[in-house]
């Protein structure tokens, strides 16, 4: 349970990060972030304890760098398989966030960009 609740905050960090990374935090990319906790939620286990942190989590800034690095710890422990697995999830839900817009900032792309080099992603 302790890695799938590590997943989860970070789904919502790097979420908020390129939901923001353009200085302007889309009302439609906040609402796609939400949707996705509210999913979690649906699918049980979610204390109200885990819900507040999962929130509070999205009232900071983060940096590509905690975003890469928060990454990077969550898949230790993890199988060469399951690691691709959670690069692939994670990296659908960036696109997803970059689009509930409408259209992807140059500033949310040059990043994606990196991030995906960072785990030597195409």
């Amino acid at each position: 349970m302790e890695k799938i609740i590590q997943v989860v905050k970070l789904m919502a960090k790097t979420g908020l990060f390129f939901a923001s990374v353009d200085g302007i935090y889309q009302e439609r990319e906040q609402q796609y972030i939400n949707d996705y906790v509210s999913g979690i939620e649906q699918i049980g286990d979610i204390t109200p304890e885990l819900k507040g942190e999962i929130y509070e989590t999205l009232d900071r800034k983060f940096t590509l760098n905690e975003i890469i690095s928060d990454t990077r710890n969550l898949l230790d422990g993890f199988h060469e398989v399951e690691r691709l697995s959670i690069l692939k999830g994670i990296r659908s839900f960036i696109t997803k966030v970059m689009n509930a817009d409408g259209h992807t900032h140059p500033l949310e792309h040059e990043n994606y960009k990196l991030w995906k080099l960072a785990f030597g992603l195409q």
